[in-house]
């Protein structure tokens, strides 16, 4: 694999969890965050083109669902704020919590996707010791931080992150002490390749926020541009640093068989199916739809609204169907057809994000940047791959080194991380300033945009009364 063929690969891979977090914005927590979790897994397998990745893709896709999407658990949208404030004690507390949260968010489902392509299993002690390490490391910080310190992360929201902080960390050292490499190896990739993400992203959506103000005369949603931008970071690092190696394919016992019709299900039907359920609550969207439809001048917007309602079912139904072809595809061994489940899910969730946000019935407006159509040249970029990638006719990734056997240069990683963190934190003293801090926060004092001038600014114009 030539390191042109490398990024190539690592670029869909990237395009697919960069459109799965773009969308996992509509739609938040826990569930929304499985979509691009699930992506990032398919779509290594898929590019990877190895025999045993294709046969472990329904479990690897399954595990890094559950892994990237228990991230959802945290608050971040007031991080956001702390970066795109204008003083540096503030923005740069704002991009390392992001940084810090964003490799929370990353790195268990690239550990799980690493732990299942070990050469050898974990016994069920050792899969045990690892919970038990990782829920300790999550509640020792939590403790020492919050309960004995007092600090909190971003008043007044919750401290969650800081247990995710610790959590990520002892969850990185158990994997080290033990030398499971595959599973070190996807866990740092996650780490440092979202923790990256999220910071870079952001940096790109306060980027994109200072543009529309230099002249180019257009608007763009920001935090759609960070969203997707994080996924697109996050992806192509662990593509990249995963491709070179090769993985044993599955153990030969009926139990991994189930246990992948089980993964496909859920994947592919029951992650459309549960955003329906749980981000979808029909007497509040049918009124709002139609609210939304009435201001784009439809007539009989009500019945629009049901409309709209009954695609979302159908999108659902969609989702079922493309679990029974991936059954198909997967039991037939047609691994040709490996780029089924990661278009299939894809296009799904995008055609539910287009629904639910009424993509198709906005008016033409002039001078914006529309995200949702963003999204489609994501998509397109990927089905492009997709059917002229056969024609290159690719070759499996690796042949020869197994991931569980090479040691992972984490310090060279961690360097190179951290010089790019730097980069960034710099880079916001240049970007940062009015326009940003329309939509910031502050941490030292605490602040929100909503509540006025900036307290120093205030305070020059609105003299604090003496205390009685």
């Amino acid at each position: 694999m030539t390191l042109v063929d490398r990024i190539v690969r690592s670029a869909f891979v990237a395009l697919a969890v960069g459109l799965g977090w773009g969308i996992r914005g509509d739609f938040g927590h826990l569930v929304g965050a499985m979509f691009p979790g699930a992506c990032l897994a398919l779509g290594f397998a898929y590019v990877s083109r190895q025999k045993s990745l294709f046969l472990w893709m329904p479990i690897l896709a399954a595990v890094s669902a559950i892994g990237i999407g228990s991230g959802g658990a945290m608050s971040y949208g007031i991080l956001h704020g702390y970066a795109q404030s204008d003083t540096f004690i503030n923005y740069a507390y704002g991009f390392l919590t992001l940084f810090l949260q964003g490799a929370a968010w990353g790195t268990f489902g690239g550990a799980m996707v690493g732990l299942v392509l070990e050469r050898e299993p974990l016994r069920t002690s050792q899969w045990l010791s690892l919970v038990l390490t990782v829920l300790a490391g999550g509640w020792f910080t939590s403790f020492i931080l919050v309960h004995w310190l007092g600090f909190d992360i971003n008043p007044p929201r919750n401290n969650s992150s800081i247990t995710f902080f610790g959590a990520a960390l002892a969850q990185l050292v158990w994997l080290a002490w033990n030398k499971k490499w595959s599973g070190f190896r996807g866990g740092l990739l996650g780490y440092l390749g979202f923790g990256l993400g999220m910071s870079g992203g952001r940096l790109l959506g306060n980027i994109a926020n200072v543009l529309q103000t230099t002249g180019l005369d257009f608007t763009i949603n920001h935090w759609n541009v960070m969203e997707t931008s994080c996924g697109l970071i996050g992806g192509f690092v662990f593509a990249f640093g995963m491709l070179k190696f090769s993985y044993p394919a599955p153990p030969e016992r009926e139990n991994v068989g189930w246990t992948s019709v089980l993964s496909i299900t859920f994947v592919l039907g029951v992650i459309p199916l549960w955003h329906r359920l749980t981000r979808i609550r029909p007497d509040e969207k049918l009124a709002h739809w139609a609210n939304e439809l009435k201001g784009f001048g439809y007539e009989h917007p009500e019945q629009l609204a049901e409309t709209v309602l009954w695609s979302l079912d159908a999108i659902c139904v969609l989702g079922f169907v493309g679990a029974t072809l991936w059954m198909l595809v997967y039991f037939r061994r047609w691994q040709p057809l490996a780029w089924l489940p990661v278009i299939w899910l894809s296009l799904t969730m995008l055609l539910f994000q287009n629904a639910n946000a009424l993509y198709f019935w906005y008016p033409h407006r002039e001078k914006q940047l529309n995200m949702h159509t963003v999204f489609w040249v994501l998509f397109g970029l990927m089905a492009a791959y997709a059917v002229t990638s056969p024609l290159l006719r690719p070759k499996p990734s690796a042949a020869d080194s197994q991931a569980a056997d090479v040691p992972v240069p984490w310090p060279q990683w961690v360097a190179i991380a951290a010089a790019c963190f730097v980069g960034i934190v710099l880079a916001a003293g240049f970007v940062n300033g009015e326009e940003t801090m329309r939509s910031a926060n502050t941490r030292w004092p605490v602040w929100s945009w909503s509540e006025g001038p900036f307290p120093g600014k205030a305070a020059e114009v609105q003299p604090v009364a003496p205390v009685k």
